[in-house]
């Protein structure tokens, strides 16, 4: 039997960021499964500190979700939280997106969605905040993005409703945490088929440094493995992945 959704979906034109919004709902009793979504973001973030542009036309997306008994598990959140965004946007859309490792969506070789999973602490309880933002219907980007970023609008010359799309990304977010939770194979074999950093060269960035390898595959805890200039390999867990190749996407990118 399917389960059915308790927890309320709330819509703000505007806030400073959804994934702040739904912290405040957490610090009020907010219910397990809660969503915040807005049009417009005035001090979105990013992973790794950064500032994440949220221009009119965007979906910006934030999901509450208590921790669970195996906090292992949660680690599986953000590379759910990106087959799910993927599923949602191709459901609305008809528009198939890539995954660069670990939670970019790409299409067209620009980033078409970001993904921030944070944990926090509100009345003694822990939380973890999906955080989600989807270029839809920007006409354009300022000139510093227009190289890196992309939006559904210029990919197909229509407009999307933000609804549906929110709509879309709740259900199927709230069948990959599931999947998540339970391990479900299915899950990770639909990540590694939209993995566009996988058979490519790339080039790791941590803590100011870098280095060059080549991407082999997705392990089953969702790391990276790749093999360094000396042959070695590595399993990548955090940091950042820039492709370098221009080598051909994989199935399930675009």
């Amino acid at each position: 039997m399917e389960k059915r959704r308790t927890a309320p979906i709330r819509f703000l034109a505007e806030t400073d960021s959804t994934n702040l919004a739904i912290r405040r709902l957490a610090e009020e009793g907010a219910q397990d499964g809660s969503v915040i979504w807005a049009a417009r973001q005035t001090a979105g973030r990013g992973r790794l500190g950064r500032s994440f542009a949220s221009p009119e036309g965007g979906l910006y997306y934030s999901m509450l979700l208590r921790q669970s008994e195996d906090p292992a598990r949660d680690l599986q959140l953000t590379p759910a939280a990106a087959v799910a965004a993927a599923r949602a946007i191709e459901r609305v859309c008809g528009l198939p997106c890539g995954v660069k490792w670990p939670n970019d969506l790409v299409c067209g070789g620009k980033k078409l969605c970001g993904i921030l999973c944070e944990s926090f602490i509100a009345q003694e309880k822990r939380f973890v905040v999906l955080g989600i933002g989807v270029n839809v219907n920007t006409a354009d980007f300022p000139s510093e993005l227009r190289e890196i970023a992309v939006s559904v609008r210029q990919l197909t010359g229509k407009e999307t409703p933000l609804p549906a799309l929110a709509q879309a990304l709740t259900e199927e977010l709230d069948a990959a945490v599931e999947a998540a939770r339970q391990g479900d194979a299915a899950l990770l074999e639909d990540y590694r088929a939209r993995c566009v950093t996988v058979g490519r060269e790339v080039l790791l960035l941590r803590e100011g440094e870098s280095r060059e390898a080549f991407a082999l595959g997705v392990n089953e805890d969702y790391s990276l493995r790749v093999r360094l200039p000396d042959g070695s390999t590595e399993d990548i867990r955090f940091g950042e992945v820039s492709l370098r190749s221009k080598a051909p996407l994989p199935k399930g990118g675009c």
